[in-house]
């Protein structure tokens, strides 16, 4: 693409020049020409720009992620970090993306708010030759080489591997031949980590048989939406075994509203969360939550790495993975010293 090769033709244009004046003997010493070869080297290896759009900043594990982003995309290693935050709004977040296009930057990355609603802006960035790159949740779209890559999670596979930790807690935690009631707290409708983890959870829980989904609503990943719907449950009189929480926000938000109204959690109602924020392992060693599915927000080295070969025009896997684990509420207490989130 054009774009791509614009850093390499001025260097080979500077180039040819400077051999020019050499072979015309303009009279100059040798430590000039030797300046401007580093003045040329200094150019071809130019700051590269990056266009950041965030969803938005509200949960904790959007906080640790971003913070992320910013110390790989440093002045430090070469990279200026243009970063705008969409607030929740899909409208503010094409706008970014449009706004990174006129600012002509090196490669554009985005944590899609939604997983649809993208061809259009995407067709735009391709027509003006920036690459693209998704973090965390991924989008979908008609073609997919309107993207380069996307560096995060695996939410099918985090929905399945706590859902299968609940399973085989249940065997041993719950005697009654009844079926077991559970409430799950979805994240915001259409992102990919609700899709996928909501899959995940009800694929699991419907093919063991026993379980029953007595409620199930949004929360948008947010503490207040843990509030609501924990509020909503307990006016239901709802009497729920087990509640799967999308993200330890809303887990939290649902744990006070437990507490308010004599509740134990983690005893009372069997917990599973994800995300794994240090909160969420304070609350564990609490014995307030029985588990949490890391889902790991450290994505700005891989996303650095992406670009790097992107603009090296090296190849780079289309799906970039970050490494994540499970942990039960009786592993907390070793490993909470070690989260940087």
């Amino acid at each position: 693409m054009e774009k791509k090769n614009r850093k390499k033709k001025v260097f080979v244009s500077i180039f040819l020049l400077s051999c020019t004046l050499l072979f015309a003997g303009c009279g100059k010493k040798q430590s000039e020409y030797e300046e401007q070869e580093t003045s040329q080297t200094e150019e071809s290896e130019a700051i590269i720009t990056v266009g950041f759009a965030q969803s938005g900043s509200g949960a904790t594990w959007n906080a640790a992620n971003i913070d992320s982003i910013k110390q790989n995309c440093s002045e430090e290693n070469g990279i200026r970090l243009i970063l705008e935050n969409a607030n929740d709004s899909l409208d503010n977040q094409i706008a970014s993306i449009r706004s990174f296009i006129e600012q002509d930057v090196d490669v554009i990355g985005f944590s899609p708010l939604v997983s649809d609603g993208w061809d259009d802006v995407l067709r735009e960035t391709k027509a003006a030759g920036i690459p693209v790159i998704l973090v965390d949740r991924t989008l979908n779209t008609s073609d997919d080489t309107l993207y380069t890559c996307w560096v995060g999670s695996d939410f099918l596979l985090e929905g399945y591997k706590a859902t299968d930790w609940i399973i085989e807690y249940m065997k041993t935690n719950h005697t009654g031949t009844e079926k077991i009631k559970v409430a799950l707290f979805q994240g915001t409708i259409g992102a990919s980590a609700e899709v996928g983890r909501t899959q995940g959870v009800e694929e699991m829980l419907e093919n063991a048989g026993n379980y029953e989904f007595v409620y199930k609503a949004s929360g948008d990943f947010k503490y207040d939406g843990g509030v609501e719907n924990m509020e909503k449950v307990l006016e239901q009189n709802l009497d729920i075994d087990i509640l799967i929480s999308e993200n330890d926000d809303m887990t939290l938000g649902a744990i006070e509203v437990m507490e308010r109204n004599g509740i134990r959690p983690g005893k009372d109602i069997v917990i599973v969360s994800f995300d794994g924020v240090r909160a969420a392992f304070e609350a564990m060693i609490e014995g307030k939550i029985n588990c949490t599915m890391e889902c790991n927000p450290l994505s700005g080295k891989p996303f650095v790495d992406a670009i790097r070969k992107v603009l090296n025009g090296d190849p780079v896997d289309k799906r970039v993975y970050v490494q994540e684990e499970l942990f039960p509420a009786d592993t907390a207490a070793d490993y909470i010293e070690n989260r940087k989130y």
